[in-house]
């Protein structure tokens, strides 16, 4: 969160004003992530700072998450790049009880995307959320805790990120417990599925029928077209 390309965690959606990461990923000098008691569990993880307000809810336990990732996943990473769009990622962590997955991946993802973005690791936050999405749990195989932490080396992540998926975890917890079953501001849509996927305030069409890319290049260039 944070960047030329500022990225950033804060509460965008937030009613009431929230301790945030800005200080620490703006500062040279921050040598230490914040507490993850300090964040407010409903701020998401903000990555760039164009002016199209892109805000996904999603699950790294998910497979229909995982399919919008593949279909728009690059375009996404192109558009924060060249400073279009802002994204902001809400981890939810509920799909791994929900499939039956026993070694709760939703949870130990979520929570390392959380501790890497409290670290500043601005620019490993999108290819970690694809990693995450691309290996997920199947019936063979869930990825352990250092598989987890390759993830986030082969991402471009620098920091010491060791402790983050222990230290994230009941942050995680409660940013899925503060959004399930809440509305969105500013929409009708209340979060009880994923994935969840609003630009500029419109809730956007998963449809899963090839026409997903096509459709979100052309909303997020109507956004940013007004």
């Amino acid at each position: 969160m944070f960047g030329s390309s500022r990225r950033r965690m804060v509460g965008c959606l937030a009613l009431i004003p929230a301790v945030t990461l800005a200080a620490v990923a703006c500062s040279p000098a921050a040598a230490t992530a914040p507490s993850p008691a300090s964040i407010d569990p409903v701020a998401g993880i903000v990555v760039g700072d164009g002016a199209v307000d892109i805000q996904l809810w999603s699950d790294p336990s998910c497979p229909h998450c995982m399919s919008l990732d593949a279909a728009v996943g690059d375009d996404l990473a192109a558009f924060v790049a060249d400073g279009t769009a802002t994204w902001t990622l809400h981890p939810m962590t509920y799909v791994s009880a929900k499939r039956g997955d026993t070694t709760d991946y939703s949870t130990r993802a979520a929570a390392l995307l959380l501790g890497a973005a409290a670290a500043g690791e601005d620019d490993a936050l999108l290819p970690l959320y694809a990693l995450i999405q691309r290996n997920q749990v199947t019936a063979d195989h869930s990825p352990s805790d250092e598989e987890l932490l390759g993830f986030a080396t082969t991402a471009g992540a620098a920091s010491d990120l060791s402790t983050a998926i222990a230290d994230y975890a009941s942050l995680a917890s409660a940013a899925n417990d503060a959004w399930l079953g809440a509305p969105i501001p500013g929409t009708d849509q209340v979060v009880d599925h994923v994935p969840l996927l609003v630009i500029d305030g419109t809730v956007f069409e998963v449809r899963e029928d090839g026409t997903d890319a096509a459709r979100f290049a052309a909303a997020v260039a109507e956004a940013a077209a007004e």
